[in-house]
């Protein structure tokens, strides 16, 4: 059968675009889909910014996060742009103590740091008797840039992209994988789905079952002068009580860090409701509110918020990732709010399976 492409990629959000990078290196041919336009805010991969830490309690996403480090740096090289911002990361809260353990098991270096400590260093502020965790290599990345050096490695390797193409279904063939636009269809040795939200219902229509699901999650942005000198804060301990503030779900921390031409960036970490991709919601106001509070807390010199957006997450039970490879039908769902950073290795993770399904 006629193949319009050895291989297609659904969806050019941050994993979509680092997949490509990595097929651009083959010999196949390969197609990248995008439903919206590129840099479009509907989605997951939007924005200036994106926490990088090796902080972590899990040590397997210590390991990946310090392969994802050097897969940025390679990058970075070849692109001649530095694209991490790496002013250090702070874990605070109970879960700093195992984020210690973790790193240390892997031989990461970090330090414990008292209130004082911090406050010496950062307008940043701690209760007397709370402590921090603090690991040099994290820091924020450039998100848009990051997005841009992927796409533009992918473009100039030979893929094609396709924007404003809404993928509607798949099609297992003998030999190839049908992929249905509504107007029109291409034919594909393989398909890698990393469609984000929009990846259940697609991958469906192939009967199989993504167990994620997708939430609306509330984003502030607030003035901070120097943002961009200090490091992104994970506060495990800094979360509302239950019903606290009218919040319905509390998510399981709050963050900040800073968003380059916008100021400080935060969020309530899985705090927003089971979302339709499809459906448009406005920020939700209890939770902007709450982190603004939350904000005027911990950073001395915050002020007022400017803006307010929403992003999604595609979440599993763990916050693991799903990379798998079904036929001809891979599977790239990486996010649970935490997936942005390790895109470089999970690109590369999901190119080896989609070649594995060309033959």
């Amino acid at each position: 059968m006629r193949r319009d492409a050895d291989i297609v990629v659904v969806g050019a959000g941050i994993v979509g675009v680092a997949t490509a990078r990595a097929l651009a290196a083959t010999a196949f041919s390969v197609v990248l889909l995008e439903r919206f336009e590129i840099g479009h805010a509907h989605g997951s991969s939007h924005g200036t910014s994106r926490i990088f830490r090796l902080n972590y309690a899990d040590e397997r996403f210590v390991r990946l996060a310090r392969a994802a480090g050097d897969e940025w740096r390679a990058l970075e090289r070849e692109r001649g742009e530095r694209l991490i911002e790496r002013v250090g990361a702070l874990d605070l809260g109970p879960q700093a103590t195992a984020t210690a353990r973790a790193l240390s098991a892997c031989g990461v270096p970090h330090e414990a740091l008292s209130a004082a400590a911090v406050a010496d260093r950062w307008p940043i502020l701690l209760e007397p008797d709370e402590t921090a965790v603090f690991q040099a290599d994290g820091g924020f990345l450039r998100a848009d840039r990051a997005h841009v050096a992927l796409l533009d490695a992918a473009l100039e390797g030979g893929v094609e992209l396709r924007e404003r193409v809404a993928v509607t279904e798949l099609a297992l063939g003998r030999g190839s994988v049908r992929v249905g636009l509504g107007e029109g269809e291409l034919t594909a040795g393989a398909v890698v789905v990393t469609a984000g939200a929009w990846a259940p219902g697609l991958l469906e229509t192939v009967g199989i079952d993504l167990p994620v699901v997708p939430t609306r999650e509330t984003v502030v942005y607030l003035d901070l002068p120097g943002a961009e000198h200090l490091p992104p804060v994970i506060d495990y301990a800094g979360i509302p009580g239950p019903a606290e503030g009218g919040i319905s779900r509390v998510g399981n921390s709050t963050y900040a860090l800073a968003a380059p031409g916008r100021g400080l960036k935060a969020g309530l970490h899985h705090s927003g409701p089971v979302a339709d991709p499809g459906d448009a919601a406005d920020p939700d106001e209890t939770v902007a509110d709450w982190v603004a509070r939350w904000s005027a807390r911990r950073f001395a010199d915050v002020g007022a918020a400017q803006a307010k957006e929403t992003c999604l997450y595609t979440n599993t039970a763990d916050e693991s990732f799903v990379l798998e490879r079904h036929g001809r039908v891979i599977v790239g769902s990486a996010c649970s709010g935490h997936g942005f950073k390790f895109a470089p290795v999970v690109g590369r993770t999901l190119a080896t399976l989609a070649r594995e399904a060309v033959g």
